[in-house]
C-alpha cells in the first residue's frame, strides 16, 4: 500500500511542475484585425495590419501586411502568412514564419484586451534584426 501510495505522489507532483494544457478553445484570445504604424527619424512610416482567424480550436493563421509609406507619399507593400499556428498557453504565444523573401521571423505575442503586444526577431544570413514590443490595436 504504502508503494501505491509512493507512486501516486510521484506522479501527482510530476504532473503538477508541468504547464498545464489550454483549457478549451482559446483563439478568441487573439483572433481580430489589429494595426500599428510608427514613424521612423528617416521620414518612412511603417504600418502593420495583422488579421488573425481560427483554423481549428486552438490553432491561428496569421495574414500580415506592411506598409511603408516613404517621404514623397510612395509606398512599398508586403504580405506574409503564418497558417496553422497552434496556441499552447492562453495569453502567450510563439511562433516562427518565412517571409516571402525568405527571412526567417520569430515572433512572440501577448494577448490583451483589445492589444496584442508583439515582439519579433527576424534572422537572415549575418542580420539580425530585433523589434521592440509593439503594441497592436484591436479594430
Amino acid at each position: 500500500m504504502k508503494n501505491v501510495i509512493l507512486i501516486l505522489a510521484v506522479l501527482f507532483f510530476t504532473g503538477c511542475a508541468q504547464r498545464d494544457p489550454v483549457r478549451g478553445d482559446a483563439t478568441a484570445n487573439f483572433t481580430g484585425t489589429f494595426k500599428y504604424a510608427i514613424a521612423s527619424p528617416t521620414g518612412f512610416v511603417s504600418k502593420y495590419t495583422w488579421v488573425v482567424t481560427r483554423h481549428a480550436p486552438n490553432v491561428l493563421d496569421f495574414d500580415m501586411t506592411k506598409v511603408i509609406v516613404r517621404a514623397d507619399g510612395s509606398e512599398i507593400v508586403s504580405r506574409d502568412k503564418a497558417t496553422e499556428v497552434e496556441i499552447t498557453d492562453e495569453k502567450r504565444l510563439q511562433f516562427s514564419y518565412n517571409t516571402t523573401s525568405g527571412r526567417l521571423i520569430m515572433v512572440t505575442a501577448l494577448a490583451a484586451p483589445k492589444k496584442l503586444h508583439v515582439n519579433g526577431a527576424a534572422l537572415q544570413g549575418e542580420d539580425f534584426t530585433n523589434v521592440p514590443w509593439y503594441g497592436f490595436e484591436k479594430q
